[in-house]
Protein backbone atom coordinates (compact mmCIF):
# COMPACT_ATOMS: atom_id res chain seq x y z
CA UNK A 1 0.00 0.00 0.00
CA UNK A 2 1.46 3.16 -1.24
CA UNK A 3 2.59 6.09 1.59
CA UNK A 4 0.36 9.14 1.83
CA UNK A 5 1.78 11.58 1.05
CA UNK A 6 1.65 13.53 4.45
CA UNK A 7 3.22 10.99 6.19
CA UNK A 8 6.44 10.59 3.31
CA UNK A 9 8.64 13.26 5.24
CA UNK A 10 7.43 12.63 8.59
CA UNK A 11 10.16 12.87 11.49
CA UNK A 12 10.11 11.07 15.00
CA UNK A 13 11.46 13.12 18.58
CA UNK A 14 14.91 12.66 16.87
CA UNK A 15 14.77 14.23 14.03
CA UNK A 16 14.83 10.79 11.79
CA UNK A 17 13.10 9.91 8.85
CA UNK A 18 9.99 7.60 9.92
CA UNK A 19 9.34 5.75 6.88
CA UNK A 20 13.20 5.95 4.89
CA UNK A 21 16.38 6.67 5.73
CA UNK A 22 19.42 4.87 8.08
CA UNK A 23 17.40 4.96 10.91
CA UNK A 24 14.47 3.51 9.19
CA UNK A 25 16.90 1.05 7.67
CA UNK A 26 18.70 -0.11 11.05
CA UNK A 27 15.09 -0.84 12.96
CA UNK A 28 13.85 -3.01 9.76
CA UNK A 29 17.14 -5.53 9.57
CA UNK A 30 16.63 -5.42 13.82
CA UNK A 31 13.12 -6.53 13.41
CA UNK A 32 13.86 -8.86 10.74
CA UNK A 33 16.66 -10.93 12.43
CA UNK A 34 14.04 -10.88 15.68
CA UNK A 35 11.32 -12.04 13.60
CA UNK A 36 13.73 -14.66 11.86
CA UNK A 37 13.24 -12.98 8.45
CA UNK A 38 9.36 -14.43 8.88
CA UNK A 39 5.53 -12.75 8.88
CA UNK A 40 5.43 -12.19 12.86
CA UNK A 41 1.38 -13.61 12.93
CA UNK A 42 1.31 -16.57 10.02
CA UNK A 43 5.12 -17.35 9.85
CA UNK A 44 5.22 -17.11 6.10
CA UNK A 45 8.87 -16.70 5.18
CA UNK A 46 9.76 -13.43 3.38
CA UNK A 47 10.35 -13.00 -0.18
CA UNK A 48 8.41 -16.73 -0.69
CA UNK A 49 6.32 -17.33 -3.52
CA UNK A 50 2.25 -17.97 -1.81
CA UNK A 51 -0.70 -19.33 -2.72
CA UNK A 52 -3.12 -17.62 -0.01
CA UNK A 53 -4.85 -21.27 0.87
CA UNK A 54 -2.82 -21.73 4.07
CA UNK A 55 0.60 -22.28 2.92
CA UNK A 56 3.92 -21.09 0.62
CA UNK A 57 5.84 -22.38 -2.84
CA UNK A 58 9.51 -22.74 -2.80
CA UNK A 59 11.46 -24.97 -5.35
CA UNK A 60 11.41 -27.86 -3.36
CA UNK A 61 7.87 -27.97 -2.98
CA UNK A 62 4.89 -26.75 -1.51
CA UNK A 63 4.96 -26.17 2.71
CA UNK A 64 1.84 -25.66 4.43
CA UNK A 65 0.44 -26.45 7.65
CA UNK A 66 -1.68 -29.62 8.79
CA UNK A 67 -4.72 -29.51 10.75
CA UNK A 68 -2.49 -29.97 13.38
CA UNK A 69 -0.71 -27.12 12.84
CA UNK A 70 2.68 -28.80 11.65
CA UNK A 71 4.46 -27.50 8.34
CA UNK A 72 4.31 -30.46 5.49
CA UNK A 73 5.76 -30.55 2.38
CA UNK A 74 3.88 -31.29 -0.79
CA UNK A 75 5.86 -32.51 -3.76
CA UNK A 76 4.88 -31.32 -7.57
CA UNK A 77 3.24 -28.27 -8.39
CA UNK A 78 -0.70 -27.81 -8.68
CA UNK A 79 -0.57 -23.95 -8.54
CA UNK A 80 -1.58 -21.98 -11.44
CA UNK A 81 0.87 -18.85 -11.37
CA UNK A 82 -1.57 -16.06 -11.22
CA UNK A 83 -2.87 -17.34 -7.67
CA UNK A 84 0.66 -17.28 -6.59
CA UNK A 85 2.05 -13.94 -4.87
CA UNK A 86 5.79 -13.01 -3.51
CA UNK A 87 5.88 -12.11 0.32
CA UNK A 88 7.41 -8.97 1.08
CA UNK A 89 7.35 -8.04 4.80
CA UNK A 90 6.32 -4.95 6.22
CA UNK A 91 6.89 -3.20 9.96
CA UNK A 92 3.60 -3.09 11.35
CA UNK A 93 2.81 -0.20 13.81
CA UNK A 94 0.84 -2.04 16.42
CA UNK A 95 -0.45 0.99 17.98
CA UNK A 96 -1.24 2.85 14.42
CA UNK A 97 1.28 6.13 15.87
CA UNK A 98 4.01 6.17 13.22
CA UNK A 99 6.25 8.27 16.09
CA UNK A 100 6.58 5.34 18.64
CA UNK A 101 8.79 3.26 16.69
CA UNK A 102 10.14 1.16 19.93
CA UNK A 103 11.36 -2.22 18.62
CA UNK A 104 7.73 -3.57 21.17
CA UNK A 105 5.37 -1.42 19.09
CA UNK A 106 6.58 -2.67 15.65
CA UNK A 107 6.00 -6.19 13.92
CA UNK A 108 7.05 -7.74 10.63
CA UNK A 109 4.22 -8.77 9.04
CA UNK A 110 3.57 -9.65 5.51
CA UNK A 111 1.27 -7.80 3.13
CA UNK A 112 -2.07 -9.71 4.13
CA UNK A 113 -1.79 -9.77 7.99
CA UNK A 114 -0.70 -6.39 7.75
CA UNK A 115 -3.82 -5.49 6.21
CA UNK A 116 -5.95 -7.29 8.19
CA UNK A 117 -4.51 -6.00 11.30
CA UNK A 118 -4.80 -2.24 10.11
CA UNK A 119 -8.52 -2.86 8.57
CA UNK A 120 -10.70 -1.12 10.99
CA UNK A 121 -7.97 1.86 11.62
CA UNK A 122 -7.95 2.37 7.98
CA UNK A 123 -12.13 2.36 7.53
CA UNK A 124 -12.29 4.50 10.64
CA UNK A 125 -9.58 6.83 9.30
CA UNK A 126 -10.96 7.14 6.18
CA UNK A 127 -14.54 7.68 7.12
CA UNK A 128 -13.08 10.85 9.59
CA UNK A 129 -10.52 12.24 6.12
CA UNK A 130 -13.78 11.20 4.14
CA UNK A 131 -16.34 13.34 6.54
CA UNK A 132 -13.77 16.15 7.00
CA UNK A 133 -13.14 16.98 3.42
CA UNK A 134 -16.87 17.01 2.45
CA UNK A 135 -19.46 20.17 3.68
CA UNK A 136 -21.97 19.34 6.33
CA UNK A 137 -25.46 19.71 4.88
CA UNK A 138 -26.36 23.39 6.17
CA UNK A 139 -29.95 24.44 6.87
CA UNK A 140 -31.84 20.89 6.32
CA UNK A 141 -35.32 21.39 7.33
Amino acid sequence: MPLRPDLRNLRDQNGDLVYRGPAWKARRERLLKRAENRCEQCRVPNHAAVWRNGGWWRDEGWYGRTEHGEIGCARGSFLVTRFVHKIVLTMAHLTHNPLENDDADLAMLCQWCHLNYDKLHHRDTRAARKDAARPLLAGVA
